[in-house]
C-alpha cells in the first residue's frame, strides 16, 4: 500500500473518531453547561492543566519516540510501558500527598479533592498509552477511533448521569475517569501487544536520544497552551475561568475536526519521507491547500456566528462567552495554519530547533498573558493571537533551512480561502442587519450559517477550484478504495 493511501485511510479514521466523538461531546458539554455553574467548570479547568502538566512526565515523549524511531525491537516497546507506567504511579502518590499545596498554590483550596481523584487517571491511561502508540506507528488509526468514541460514550453516560444527581463539579471528575476506563479497557481488548516483564537501560537510552527533545517541546507547548488558564484562574477568579472554558468549547472542538487530524496522520507520514526533503515539502504543500480550505470556512465561520451560537446552545447565562469564542476561534486558526511545523521539524531529525522555537512562542505567550489581563480576558486572547503571528516568522525560516520548504509555497493555498471567508463574513454581517430583530435565535442563525456557507463555496470554486478538487480526490482516496492496514507491533 503507497503512502498516500496509507495518510487518506488514516485521515478517514480518524474523521470517523471525530465526528462521533464530537457528537457526543456536544451533547454531553451543552448538558452539562445548562446544569452546572461557572465555578465548576473553572475548578474542572485547573483540573485538567494540572494533570496535563503532570501527565507529560509519565510518558516523558516516549511515545513519540517510538513512532519516530525507524527500528523497533520488542525491548523497546517493553521498556517504555513499565517506564510510563511506574512514572504514572509515581506521579499519582505525588498528586495524593501534595495536592492540599498544589490546591493553594493555585488559590483556590476547593481543589485539592478534586487532584486526588483525578490523578488516577495518570495511572489508568499509562496502562493504555503503549498499546494506541503502537496502532498509531503503524498507521492504523481505526482501533484508536473506535477506542475515543468508547471512552467519550462511557465518560458523557457517566458526566451526565452525577450532574443530574446534584453533585456538581464531581460530574466532571467522574466523566474523565469513566472515560479513561473504557479507553484503556478497549485499547486492551484490541490490541495484540501484551506487556513481557522486560526491562533494558540500553533500549531506554535509545528513546531517550528523541524524547528528551520531545519532552523539553511538550513542557514548552503546555506552557503556551495553558498558561492563559492558569493566568485567568489565579488572577480573575474560577467563574471567570468558567466563561471562558465554555468561550473555548467550540474553538476547541473545530480544532479538533481540523488540526488534530492533519497532525496525527503527519507526524508518522513524514517520518517516513525523512530521507527525501523534496518529497517532504510536496506532501506538505498538499496538505496544505487541504488544510486552508476547510479551516478558514470553519474557524472565521464560527467567530462570525458566536454571538447567535453561545446562548442558543449553552443558555442565555453564558452570552457574555461569545466575544472570547471569536477572539478563541480566529486564535485557532492562527494554530492550524502552523500545523505542519511540529511534525515537519521532528520527522526530519529536527527537534532542537522546534524546541528553540517553542521557548520564543512561550515566552511570547507569557508577555501577551502578563499583560493582556490588566485590560481583560479579551485583551489576553488578542496578545495570543499576535504573538502566534509573530512566532510564524521563524518557524518558516527553519523548515527553510532544514528541509528547503518555501514559506511563500507553504502559505499561498491560504489566499483563496482567506478572500472567501472575507466574503463570507460580510454576507453574516449585512444579513444580520437585514434580519428582523425579533427573529428567534435558531432561524437567525441557519440564516447566517446557510448564507456564509453558499458565499464561501462560490468563492472557492471562483479562486481555489483547483485545490477544492484535490480534496475531494483525496476525500475518494480514504472513502472508496479499500486498502489494507499494517497490523500493530505484537
Amino acid at each position: 500500500m503507497t503512502l498516500r493511501s496509507q495518510v487518506a485511510v488514516g485521515l478517514k479514521w480518524k474523521a470517523i473518531s471525530i465526528v462521533g466523538r464530537q457528537l457526543l461531546s456536544f451533547v454531553v458539554f451543552t448538558t452539562l453547561a445548562r446544569l452546572l455553574n461557572p465555578s465548576a467548570f473553572g475548578l474542572a479547568g485547573l483540573v485538567s492543566v494540572y494533570l496535563g502538566f503532570v501527565g507529560m512526565f509519565a510518558d516523558q515523549g516516549i511515545g513519540t519516540a517510538l513512532v519516530q524511531r525507524r527500528h523497533l525491537d520488542p525491548g523497546h516497546v517493553n521498556t517504555a510501558f513499565w517506564f510510563n507506567v511506574a512514572c504514572a504511579f509515581a506521579l499519582c502518590l505525588g498528586t495524593v500527598v501534595l495536592a492540599g499545596p498544589v490546591s493553594l498554590l493555585f488559590g483556590e483550596p476547593k481543589l485539592a479533592p478534586l487532584l486526588r481523584v483525578s490523578s488516577l487517571n495518570l495511572v489508568i491511561s499509562a496502562v493504555a498509552s503503549i498499546h494506541g502508540t503502537l496502532f498509531y506507528r503503524d498507521m492504523d488509526f481505526r482501533r484508536p477511533a473506535l477506542r475515543i468514541l468508547v471512552a467519550n460514550g462511557a465518560g458523557g453516560v457517566v458526566g451526565v448521569v452525577m450532574a443530574f444527581l446534584g453533585c456538581g463539579v464531581w460530574a466532571l471528575v467522574g466523566q474523565q475517569l469513566a472515560a479513561s476506563i473504557g479507553g484503556a479497557a478497549f485499547l486492551w481488548a484490541a490490541s495484540g501487544y501484551r506487556p513481557q516483564w522486560q526491562y533494558s537501560y540500553r533500549h531506554l537510552r535509545d528513546l531517550f536520544k528523541v524524547s528528551t527533545s520531545v519532552l523539553a517541546t511538550s513542557i514548552l507547548w503546555f506552557l503556551s497552551s495553558r498558561l492563559d488558564q492558569i493566568v485567568i484562574g489565579r488572577f480573575a477568579g474560577v467563574p471567570a475561568l468558567g466563561f471562558y472554558m465554555i468561550g473555548g468549547k467550540l474553538p476547541d472542538m473545530a480544532k479538533i475536526v481540523t488540526h488534530d487530524p492533519m497532525a496525527d496522520v503527519s507526524l508518522p507520514a513524514l517520518a517516513r519521507l525523512q530521507g527525501d526533503h523534496r518529497k517532504m515539502c510536496d506532501a506538505i504543500y498538499r496538505g496544505m491547500e487541504m488544510n486552508a480550505l476547510v479551516c478558514f470556512a470553519i474557524f472565521i465561520g464560527l467567530a462570525a456566528v458566536a454571538p447567535d451560537l453561545i446562548p442558543l446552545l449553552f443558555g442565555a447565562k453564558w452570552a457574555a462567552a461569545a466575544v472570547t469564542c471569536s477572539l478563541l476561534s480566529v486564535y485557532a486558526l492562527v494554530n492550524a495554519v502552523q500545523v505542519f511545523f511540529h511534525p515537519s521539524l521532528l520527522a526530519s531529525g529536527g527537534a532542537g530547533r522546534y524546541l528553540l522555537l517553542n521557548v520564543w512562542h512561550t515566552t511570547g505567550v507569557l508577555v501577551a498573558c502578563a499583560v493582556g489581563i490588566h485590560w481583560g480576558v479579551n485583551d489576553l486572547v488578542i496578545g495570543l493571537i499576535l504573538n502566534g503571528l509573530v512566532v510564524s516568522v521563524p518557524a518558516l525560516l527553519f523548515l527553510r533551512k532544514r528541509i528547503g520548504l518555501d514559506p511563500g509555497q507553504y502559505l499561498r493555498p491560504c489566499l483563496a480561502p482567506a478572500l472567501a471567508a472575507a466574503f463570507m463574513v460580510a454576507a453574516i454581517w449585512v444579513l444580520g442587519r437585514e434580519l428582523p430583530a425579533g427573529a428567534p435565535g435558531a432561524v437567525r442563525l441557519a440564516a447566517k450559517v446557510g448564507a456564509g456557507a453558499v458565499v464561501y463555496l462560490a468563492c472557492i470554486y471562483a479562486f481555489g477550484r483547483r485545490a477544492a478538487e484535490r480534496l475531494a480526490e483525496t476525500l475518494s482516496h480514504a472513502f472508496h478504495r479499500r486498502v489494507k492496514v499494517p497490523a500493530a507491533l505484537a
